[in-house]
Parts: C-alpha cells; sequence; structure tokens
C-alpha cells in the first residue's frame, strides 16, 4: 500500500500506464491544487476521500518543558482533516476485529493476583 507521494506516484502511473516521471508530476499537481484551494477558500472536499478545512487556533501561554519558561503563542489557523463517511466506518469495523483480538488476548493472560504474607 503506498504511503508516500512517490509510491501513489508510481502505482497512478502503473495503473493507467505512464511513464512514472508523467506520474509524479501528476501527483506534485494534484497535491499543489488540494493545498492552493486550502488556502484560498479555507476548504476542500474531496468526494470518497474526506475533507480539509481550516479552523482558527487561540493564542496560548505554554510552558518549556525543560526551562520552564513562558512562551506566549499567537492565534494560528491550521488543517483539519474529516474523514468520509465510508471510510469512518470502515476504519470502526477495523477496530472493531481489532479490540475482539486484543480482549480475546487478555483472557488467554493469567489474572494476577496479590498474594499476603501471614505472620
Amino acid at each position: 500500500m503506498p504511503g508516500t507521494q512517490k509510491e501513489f506516484a508510481d502505482r497512478i502511473a502503473a495503473e493507467l500506464g505512464l511513464s512514472g516521471r508523467t506520474g509524479r508530476r501528476f501527483v506534485r499537481l494534484f497535491v499543489q491544487l488540494v493545498a492552493e484551494e486550502i488556502v484560498e477558500s479555507g476548504r476542500v472536499e474531496l468526494r470518497g476521500l474526506g475533507t480539509f478545512a481550516t479552523v482558527p487556533r487561540p493564542p496560548q501561554t505554554i510552558r518549556h518543558p525543560k526551562t520552564g519558561e513562558s512562551i506566549e503563542v499567537p492565534a494560528y489557523r491550521t488543517v483539519r482533516f474529516r474523514a468520509s463517511k465510508r471510510i469512518r466506518e470502515a476504519l470502526l469495523k477495523l477496530g472493531a476485529r481489532k479490540r475482539r483480538k486484543t480482549a480475546a488476548t487478555r483472557r488467554r493472560t493469567a489474572p494476577t493476583t496479590a498474594t499476603t504474607l501471614t505472620p
């Protein structure tokens, strides 16, 4: 399963009978267009995949973990992704299977009991 732009591009190129270079160019252009649209309109909906939307983050004061120094972080906007209903349902089914497997694993382990010492 592809996970990087190059892997996606190579798979698209193979599926469409294109050269690897053309596939990579296609993926780069697609990502660029999505990014530009998010910046311009604040929202991109790709049916079957999900929605990218910008959300505001309020200003906050945080502490540096090592020094304890207070740092002011100004307000900014970030991008959130909401998966399509079809993907969310598929993930729920996958999660349910994993939970059952985990619960079965827990049952196989011996229970721990506390031992008490009597004088």
